[in-house]
């Protein structure tokens, strides 16, 4: 049995994976005219802007995946797997502004 290509498989995707792939997509861009500024010495402010544009826009993508994750859990799971429940809780906090702020990382 052949594999579907690429393309073919990107086409059949639901609707729900369709937009998040363009939401990330929008982000790749972001980063794309990051790199540009810097490249071209534009000021500071203005690439830090842009950085917290771009942050702002991975964080909303997190929160996504994992509202749609949760929905399908919810939606189609008999018996809820609380070891992925455990991971994604974890991971919502991983997310968190104010977890990131208080963190040795969120320095980063």
């Amino acid at each position: 049995m052949a594999k579907d290509s690429l393309i073919e498989r990107l086409e059949n995707l639901p609707q729900d994976r369709k937009a998040m792939l363009n939401r990330l997509r929008r982000v790749e861009g972001q980063l794309r005219g990051i790199q540009r500024m810097i490249i071209e010495e534009k000021p500071c402010y203005d690439v830090l802007l842009q950085l917290s544009a771009a942050r702002k826009a991975m964080q909303r993508a997190c929160i996504e995946i994992l509202k749609n994750y949760l929905q399908k859990c919810v939606h189609e799971a008999k018996a809820p797997d609380f070891d992925n429940l455990e991971k994604l809780i974890e991971a919502l906090i991983e997310i968190s502004p104010a977890a990131r702020a208080h963190s040795p990382e969120g320095d980063e």
